[in-house]
């Protein structure tokens, strides 16, 4: 059903939300902040393009652009650049089946957060048998590394319900661009929250998640434990690519810092891309997104759909 409703965003520089709504633009003379009305149907969806490489491709127009809603080409009635500041909660796996990785996974978020700009704020989540906020959302990035650096290891692996809490942290978050970095193996052996149900708040709750998978060094015998190992990489992939995020695969012997880089420089470095909700269509369904650019050996990282209302 058609709502008319009222919001304060930024237009030009910080709408990381995607929602089916209906919108009429109205820009003020300051074209980085900026008022509307929402009140006719406009789909808007934060779009992170990188080569081959994992660097960010700048410097695009909408005539770049194919978008497809449920497999129908959509014409673009909005598009800009954004470079804005994040809200991001940290989730960090600190249950005993990482507990020989632990040192690592420090190592990664703290130097994830050495990349912080001065506006971003930060949250602390760790995953265990039960999920635990351990601040709150603070621009206060020293004291957040080192509360990674005090947390212990132990407990069983409740991933889902560690992530659920998380995206309902970011509710309170100042800014329009909320994300998730969890840095985790993808296993799960105690949540209550199953990962469909968790798929679906997420991408409902228009928040993205950046996955950085860490995969041990010990050499995986037997045929149980690769399929184990291969389904946690599915897990964070798919929690990645179907809300508009990017994930990562590195080993605790390697450096991670260009992995953090490409996180970081695709989670704040985004076009937006606007376009109407296909005429008529009022239902409430899921609409499947695709987006398109016409540059050789691109990666897209976008929304995979959204709910028509």
């Amino acid at each position: 059903m058609a709502r008319s409703i009222t919001i304060q965003a930024w237009f030009l520089a910080a709408i990381f939300v995607m929602f089916p709504c209906k919108a009429q633009l109205r820009l003020k003379d300051n074209p980085v902040r900026a008022d509307f009305q929402v009140n006719s149907g406009l789909v808007l969806v934060p779009v992170a393009v990188v080569d081959g490489r994992g660097a960010n491709i700048g410097g695009l127009s909408k005539e770049n652009f194919t978008v497809l809603d449920d497999h129908r080409p959509q014409p673009i009635t909005a598009f800009y650049s954004v470079d804005a500041p994040c809200s991001i909660g940290l989730v960090v796996d600190v249950s005993g089946s990482v507990e020989d990785r632990l040192d690592w996974e420090k190592d990664t978020a703290d130097a994830f957060l050495e990349l912080a700009t001065p506006e971003d704020d930060f949250f602390l989540t760790t995953v265990s048998s039960a999920p635990a906020v351990l601040t709150r959302l603070s621009a206060d990035v020293p004291a957040i590394g080192d509360m990674v650096r005090s947390v212990k290891p132990g407990g069983w692996t409740a991933l889902f319900d560690a992530i659920h809490v998380a995206a309902d942290q970011l509710s309170a978050s100042r800014h329009t661009c909320r994300a998730l970095v969890v840095v985790s193996d993808g296993q799960d052996n105690h949540s209550r929250w199953t990962r469909r149900e968790l798929m679906q708040f997420l991408v409902e709750s228009d928040i993205q998640v950046y996955t950085i998978a860490i995969q041990g060094t010990r050499a995986v015998r037997t045929m149980v434990e690769r399929a184990t190992v291969q389904k946690g990489l599915i897990v964070l992939n798919d929690l990645a690519e179907r809300t508009g995020g990017l994930s990562v695969a590195v080993n605790d012997t390697q450096n991670p810092a260009d992995a953090l880089h490409r996180i970081s420089a695709a989670l704040r470095n985004r076009y937006v891309i606007g376009y109407r909700v296909p005429e008529g269509d009022t239902s409430d369904r899921w609409h499947t997104i695709l987006i398109k650019v016409d540059r050789s050996k691109a990666n897209v990282y976008a929304r995979s759909g959204y709910r028509a209302k």
